[in-house]
């Protein structure tokens, strides 16, 4: 569904309703049809006097038509000083800006063309940031040696800092004005998603190879990209091909592991695949994987197209079964207790807000699983949840509480939504970047300040299921795992058999 974002802004001395939203011929003739709507050419949007009839005017005349996001006009903020401090950028590059204090009653207002603002006559010029036209936020990732860094590249709001210094200990460089924090991809994602839900669009760099690696990679990679594919070679790849489209693999994953098996059979143009040796293997992953710098990922992906297809042939010099994979780094996952899980779950005043959470937790579901709930997914009879594609295109069944079904009756009832359990204000499924910001309200709310994302509500779904006794084969189905491995880190955090490890320090007589 088309998407509509609704912004406040101050504009000639009061508060308007922005309306944003992509070119849309459709679109736009419904906001020529509001009552009152302008059209400014200094911010270059559409706007509608800041008041509820209009807002219900909005809503109703994109019922059904487009997805309208309020989260940004929930709460009215203080417009932002000037400048702020050490952010001065050249005028030309400088986002557009309006006059904050509305001029005295009856006096007469003149445009200023070259500024683009509006300018009382004979009055100090003062002029506001418009707090819904910031510029990108930039991250720069390097994930070898663990660091984010988060620069704003124009004006920012002061929250936005506070909001970053809740992922744990941030360090602020003064010289080039960035935050730097330690990084991880789920810190990296729910950054990204807090920003995104404030409408500002999030720039992420990760950190360059060097120029001479850079450089011998191109070389070498297009060297070996020239070699052409003998016949038997040409015959692996079209039957890896086949057997990653008839076991429905996705689109993406049949593209990479193609490409991962034709550069290895390139390397190696003039044999025949099945005459391929473990040391030739060996001397392909060090002399280009490695000598060229290309990460462990990249090495487990050609690592895992190799494996396939020597699995699925059944032949060749390569035995996949011994075939080893990079090591890889994981951390545990970082769970609630479930003091903590009763805060945030009580923390939310809204019941929308509220039951999003227990089903997260009650269910252990990803964001995207809990916006894609229908209402004919609720077995009440049974009282299970059906879960429908879920990661992997899996589908589940988890039970459902009674204490659950008692909320969702009650929210039901009081929301009456139509297709989703979760619904926008103008309908359709609920955004997962609201999903994120319910969940950071909760946090704040609850006293909670960890380095943690939605997910970590179904981690301590598992984890407190795991230590009240339940069989870690139990808890894979209904997490939807393919692999009891990936269940079995739950067993690494769980308290239930550490409870009763004794401490060699109470065998010791010291006071």
């Amino acid at each position: 569904m088309k998407k509509i974002v609704l912004t406040r802004i101050l504009h000639r001395g009061k508060w308007r309703i922005g309306i944003s939203f992509g070119f849309d011929a459709e679109i736009n003739e419904l906001v020529r049809s509001l009552s009152g709507r302008t059209y400014s050419n200094t911010l270059s949007t559409w706007y509608v006097d800041d008041n509820e009839p209009a807002l219900k005017e909005i809503l109703q005349v994109f019922k059904n038509k487009a997805d309208v996001d309020i989260s940004a006009i929930s709460t009215r903020q203080k417009p932002l000083p000037e400048v702020i401090p050490g952010e001065e950028k050249p005028e030309e590059h400088r986002p557009e800006k309006i006059i904050a204090a509305s001029p005295p009653p009856k006096q007469k207002v003149k445009e200023n063309i070259n500024e683009g603002s509006f300018i009382p006559q004979g009055k100090e010029i003062r002029k506001v940031v418009d707090r819904h036209r910031y510029d990108p936020v930039e991250f720069r990732i390097n994930e070898a040696d663990g660091r984010l860094v988060i620069k704003f590249t124009g004006h920012y709001d002061p929250e936005w800092i506070e909001e970053i210094r809740s992922y744990g200990k941030m360090y602020y460089d003064k010289t080039r004005r960035e935050f730097l924090l330690t990084w991880a991809q789920l810190k990296t994602d729910s950054l990204s998603d807090y920003f995104s839900s404030k409408g500002v669009s999030v720039r992420v760099i990760k950190q360059k190879v060097p120029e001479v690696i850079r450089q011998e990679r191109l070389g070498i990679g297009n060297e070996v990209r020239s070699r052409s594919l003998n016949e038997a070679a040409v015959e692996g790849v079209d039957l890896l091909r086949s057997y990653l489209e008839e076991n429905r693999y996705s689109g993406r994953t049949v593209d990479t592991y193609i490409s991962s098996l034709e550069l290895f059979f390139r390397y190696f143009n003039e044999k025949d695949p099945l005459d391929i040796t473990h040391n030739e293997l060996s001397d392909f992953i060090n002399s280009y994987i490695i000598k060229l710098g290309f990460s462990s990922s990249y090495q487990n992906q050609m690592i895992s197209a190799i494996k396939t297809f020597y699995e699925i042939s059944g032949r060749g010099k390569i035995i996949p079964q011994i075939l080893e994979r990079p090591r890889r780094t994981r951390a545990l996952p970082k769970v609630f207790s479930k003091d903590e899980v009763t805060r945030i779950l009580s923390s939310a005043r809204n019941d929308k807000h509220k039951l999003l959470l227990w089903m997260i937790y009650s269910c252990g579901l990803r964001r995207s699983e809990v916006t894609n709930i229908k209402l004919t997914d609720l077995d009440r009879d049974r009282s299970i949840l059906h879960i429908r594609e879920g990661k992997g295109g899996v589908d589940r069944i988890v039970p459902v509480s009674d204490k659950v079904w008692t909320k969702i009756d009650e929210y039901v009832s009081s929301f009456q939504p139509r297709k989703y359990l979760f619904e926008g204000q103008g309908g359709g499924r609920y955004s997962v970047e609201s999903v994120y910001n319910v969940f950071k309200q909760a946090l704040r709310k609850a006293g909670i300040k960890k380095d943690v994302g939605v997910h970590s509500l179904r981690h301590s779904y598992a984890t407190h299921l795991h230590e009240s006794g339940l069989d870690i084969r139990y808890i894979q189905e209904l997490l939807g795992h393919r692999s009891s491995r990936t269940t079995e880190i739950y067993t690494h955090v769980s308290r239930r058999n550490l409870i009763a490890v004794r401490s060699p320090i109470e065998d010791l007589n010291i006071k």
